[in-house]
Order: structure tokens, then sequence, then C-alpha cells
């Protein structure tokens, strides 16, 4: 749904809950209720008579509709996983949606990718249905991300990360500029373990932050980052196996 589309349905929901009708519109527009039922059925309002029903019906400005628009918009926290099937099945649409999720351009993906202009349309098509993304009339896009999305456990893009990703990721020197691998081993209390996890969900939140600071630059000013953070109860599999049975059975 485009952003006009979207502006004129909350205009919609917002005078159905003031118990305004369709001949309260026509007799502020000076229009045939048949006309605005027209308009109602095509979403065609242009701007001012948009205007014109937020002055008078609403005691807005047209602006505050906007903001309440951004303001009722859904972003996604999670897909199910159908969809998160179907976003990892087609490598052209992963990767146009990764580009987007960093704040690329259709333009820049068919620059940098075997990708025709047909092809990332058709992808951004399929990201607009799986409501990851908007598609502004002006030809921007914007993103229905939560900061705090997150994969189904088990799910989909879990595995696929696990089958595809984690192993490449980490064979690597992480001895480059830029690069850093910290590992540390200890023993923590749960309350301990708790408080760094705290801290952890700090970090990675500062992660988001800058990401989404810097997707304001040009695309040439921006090298593409991964960022993993792990922690969990573990022993190396070569010391599993020299507990004792007592021991490794309640694990």
């Amino acid at each position: 749904m485009s952003e006009v589309n979207q502006i004129i349905d909350t205009l919609k929901q917002l005078l159905k809950e003031k118990d305004k009708t369709q001949y309260d519109v026509a007799a502020v527009l000076n229009l045939g209720v048949a006309r605005v039922k027209q308009m109602y059925s095509k979403n065609d309002f242009h701007i001012q008579r948009l205007a014109t029903v937020c002055n008078e019906l609403l005691d807005m400005e047209l602006s505050d509709l906007v903001q309440i628009t951004q303001d009722r918009q859904k972003y996604i926290e999670q897909l199910t996983e159908k969809q998160e099937k179907q976003l990892i099945s087609d490598d052209r649409l992963l990767v146009v949606a990764v580009s987007i999720m960093n704040n690329w351009t259709p333009t820049e993906i068919v620059e940098r990718y075997e990708i025709s202009d047909a092809e990332c349309h058709r992808h951004l098509v399929t990201l607009e249905k799986l409501k990851l993304i908007s598609r502004r009339a002006n030809g921007r896009i914007k993103l229905l991300i939560d900061r705090n999305f997150q994969w189904i456990p088990n799910g989909p893009l879990e595995q696929f990360f696990r089958r595809h990703v984690q192993s490449d990721f980490l064979d690597a020197g992480f001895n480059k500029p830029g690069e850093v691998r910290l590992f540390r081993t200890g023993m923590l209390t749960s309350k301990s373990a708790e408080e760094l996890t705290r801290r952890i969900d700090k970090v990675v939140n500062e992660f988001v932050d800058l990401n989404r600071e810097d997707a304001q630059l040009e695309l040439q000013h921006r090298v593409g980052y991964s960022f993993l953070v792990a922690m969990r109860p573990w022993l190396m599999p070569s010391f599993t196996k020299l507990l004792r049975r007592d021991l490794s059975l309640k694990d």
C-alpha cells in the first residue's frame, strides 16, 4: 500500500471514530454524495480536499494526519514461518531485502548486483506484501522493521544462518583493520549472567542505532559490517566427553 493510500485510510478511520459520515465530507467539500462515495472507493482525495476535511471535520492540520498515519504504522517484530521460508527461498530476493534494510536504493542494488530493474521491482513488491517495507509515492522506501525484530526460534531464518552464514562468518583470522573477535570463558552466577546479558543488549541496540544513523550517508561512505554476540552455558565437546557420567546426564 502506498503512503498516500495509508494517509487516506487513516483519514477514513479518524472520521469514523468521530462519527463523521460521507454526507459530512460532501458538505464541507461542496460535492455530491455520489462523488464522495467514488472518492472513498478509489482513495481519490486531492491534497487540498484532504486539508479541508482535516480542518473542518477533524480540527487538525494535514501534517497532523501524516504524523498520526506514521504513528499507527505497524512495525514487524517477527515473521511467520511461511514468510521466513519465502524470504530465504530466493537468493536474489534475500539480496534485495538485506540491501534495502541497509538503506540501499533500487538503483544501487541494480548497479551492484546482477539483478535487472524489473526483477528488483518484483522483489520489492514481495517485500511490501511481507510488510517489511512500504513504497512511497516519491519512489523512496520506508522500512517497517521494529528495532527488536527477531527470528523465529529454530525457524527457517535461524536454520539458514546456522547452515550458510555462521561457519563462513567465523572462518577468518579476525586480524585485519575493522575486525575483532573476543572469546572468554569463565564461571558466573545466574545474577551476573543476567547483568551481562543486559549489557550485551545495550551494545546490540547501540549497533542498531549507529546503523540507522549512518544509513543516511551515501553508499560509498559505508562498509557492510556483521556483528555477532553470543553467550551460553557451554563446555568444549572434548571436555564434555571427560565428564563423569552422573554429571553429564544432568545437561
